[in-house]
C-alpha cells in the first residue's frame, strides 16, 4: 500500500521541479539582436477598455526596442476575449500609437486566442512581407514556452522580456499557470 503514496508524490516532486525551471528561465538574461520585426503577444483588456499591467509592461517593452532601432516593425497579436470590448492586438495599437510609434509600422493579428495562435498568424503576416527574423516580447515567465513554440514553427527568433509584477502573489499564480502550461506543451509534444 505504501506504493500507492509514491505516486502523488513523485507527481508533486515532477511539477516542483518543473516550476523550478519555470522560475529560473524567467530570471534568465537573453540576448536580444536587430530582426526584421517584433511581435508582441497578447494579454488581458479589462471590459471597461483599459489594457492590464501586463499588456502595459509587453507594450512598453515592444516600443523600447523600436525606438532603440532593433526593429522598425511590430506584429500585434491577440484576439478579443469574451468579456474584452476589443481585440488585444488592436488595444495594443491604440497604446503604442500614444507612445509614439506611427500606425504604418503596427500589423494586427486579431484572430488569435492563444500562443501557439498568436505565432502561427503572426508567422503568416511575416511570410507576406518577406520578414524572416523576430523578438518576441510576453512576459518573463512565457517567454522561454513562446520561444520553444516559435522554433516549433521554424521562426528564426530571439526574446525579449517585458516587466513583471512585482507582487508576490501575482508573480507566483503567473508561474504555477506556466508550469501547467510547459507540462501541457511538453504531452503534446511526445
Amino acid at each position: 500500500m505504501s506504493w500507492l503514496w509514491a505516486i502523488p508524490g513523485a507527481a508533486a516532486l515532477f511539477f516542483c521541479i518543473v516550476c523550478a525551471a519555470v522560475c529560473i528561465c524567467a530570471h534568465r538574461r537573453r540576448d536580444v539582436h536587430a530582426a526584421d520585426c517584433i511581435v508582441v503577444l497578447g494579454a488581458k483588456v479589462y471590459p471597461d477598455g483599459h489594457l492590464s499591467k501586463t499588456l502595459l509592461w509587453r507594450c512598453d517593452r515592444a516600443r523600447e526596442l523600436w525606438r532603440d532601432g532593433f526593429a522598425g516593425e511590430l506584429i500585434l497579436c491577440g484576439g478579443r476575449g469574451g468579456d474584452e470590448p476589443c481585440a488585444e492586438a488592436s488595444a495594443m495599437a491604440a497604446q503604442l500609437e500614444k507612445l509614439g510609434v506611427p500606425r504604418d509600422r503596427l500589423h494586427l493579428e486579431d484572430a488569435s486566442v492563444n500562443t501557439v495562435e498568436n505565432l502561427r498568424n503572426a508567422s503568416r503576416i511575416m511570410a507576406v512581407h518577406s520578414w524572416r527574423s523576430v523578438i518576441l516580447v510576453t512576459s518573463d515567465y512565457h517567454l522561454q514556452r513562446a520561444l520553444w513554440l516559435a522554433r516549433d514553427m521554424s521562426m528564426n527568433a530571439c526574446g525579449a522580456a517585458a516587466k513583471s509584477n512585482p507582487r508576490l502573489r501575482k508573480r507566483v499564480k503567473a508561474r504555477l499557470r506556466e508550469s501547467v502550461s510547459w507540462i501541457l506543451y511538453f504531452v503534446r509534444k511526445f
